[in-house]
């Protein structure tokens, strides 16, 4: 048998401002995740660059992807005002050669 599928109920705290965005799915690759101690899942934080934290970045990850078992669907945005605060409290610094690859992408202090 598979695992049991476990929905989880809530807001969670989103990296938009507003949400005026433009985004496109994604298939979020399990080697991009790192595994979060409190729940003991492997995470791939919102905000991440993807593909890569460099001039090849196409947009970062709109929400949490859940990758523990295995590659999964995810949503990254390409246009849109991103709050830099939410991103630094992931964890998730963005590379000047990201932010230069996704010029539609705004970053804010506040």
């Amino acid at each position: 048998m598979g695992t049991p599928i476990v929905k989880e109920y809530g807001s969670t705290k989103t990296i938009l401002k507003s949400n005026d965005y433009k985004g496109m799915a994604c298939v979020v690759p399990t080697t991009m995740g790192a595994v979060d101690s409190a729940s003991g899942k492997t995470l791939v934080k919102a905000g991440t660059p993807f593909p890569s934290n460099d001039a090849s970045c196409k947009g970062l990850l709109l929400h949490d992807v859940d990758v523990t078992t295995g590659d999964a669907p995810g949503t990254f945005i390409y246009e849109g005002a991103v709050l830099t605060p939410v991103l630094t409290a992931n964890g998730i610094t963005v590379a000047a050669a990201a932010k230069s690859a996704i010029p539609r992408v705004t970053f804010f202090e506040a």
